[in-house]
């Protein structure tokens, strides 16, 4: 009965600690552009317990969070390569030349070699592949066009995942799609030049998840006081016999 007890007790609190460190990130990320909230996951607690009592504490690993894929507000910029994109399911190819990854973070920037690079200095792609833009001087039309002096110099691709619930957090505001991207349909979504848009974390969600967590800690740490407590009162009785 006790280990069964503690091991609840121990299993609550990985999974508060799970919920607090989703709950930190959040808001860590509040104020950075195209971030996506995260949501920690409810764990099975009846497979962990097998595991516990197989002895195998650490393999009870959380279970990954999963991505709040609302869009942020769009505010304005200014800056000619800032872009944020106006619908739902769309995002910005990021891309290695291996691995792609998906964002609504729309900050970017020109390298040395005149590529249009974002997070990490990931090449932003295109139509036909890594976007070439030698420099800032660019007009973004909503279609993804991208003109200098009027004249079409490549276009921007929006992607979409295979399967939106798939998509998972690959840090900072890059998003995995396990089951791959695909070109999102033509007019599904716009592109607003010289804007970008906010992280969607930070409300009164998170503030309602940190008060309902620290209520579950509570009572966790109540419960096993109250059972060594009993504990403890069961030894010395039976010491006096």
């Amino acid at each position: 009965m006790s280990h069964d007890l503690y091991a609840i007790t121990a299993l609550g609190l990985l999974d508060g600690q799970q919920r607090l460190e989703t709950i930190s990130r959040n808001a860590a990320n509040a104020s950075v552009p195209g971030y996506r909230r995260q949501v920690a996951t409810s764990r099975s607690f009846a497979a962990d317990l097998e595991k516990v009592d197989a002895g195998a504490m650490s393999a009870a690993v959380p279970p990954q969070p999963r991505v709040d894929l609302r869009a942020g507000a769009i505010a304005l910029s200014g800056r000619p390569l800032d872009l944020a994109i106006e619908g739902d399911g769309a995002y910005f190819a990021l891309s290695d030349g291996t691995t792609t990854w998906l964002t609504r973070a729309g900050s970017f920037q020109v390298d040395n070699d005149g590529y249009l690079i974002g997070e990490r200095g990931l090449k932003v792609q295109g139509t036909a592949g890594d976007l070439r833009v030698e420099g800032p001087d660019v007009e973004v039309t909503a279609d993804g066009r991208l003109l200098r002096a009027g004249v079409a110099i490549g276009a921007l691709q929006l992607f979409s995942p295979a399967d939106a619930a798939a998509l998972s957090s690959a840090g900072g505001t890059l998003l995995h799609a396990a089951s791959g991207v695909v070109p999102t349909a033509t007019g599904v979504a716009r592109i607003r030049q010289g804007a970008l848009e906010g992280s969607n974390a930070g409300g009164a969600a998170d503030m309602v998840e940190l008060l309902t967590l620290t209520r579950q800690y509570e009572s966790l740490v109540r419960v096993t006081q109250g059972y060594d407590d009993l504990l403890g009162r069961t030894i010395q009785k039976l010491g006096e016999v």
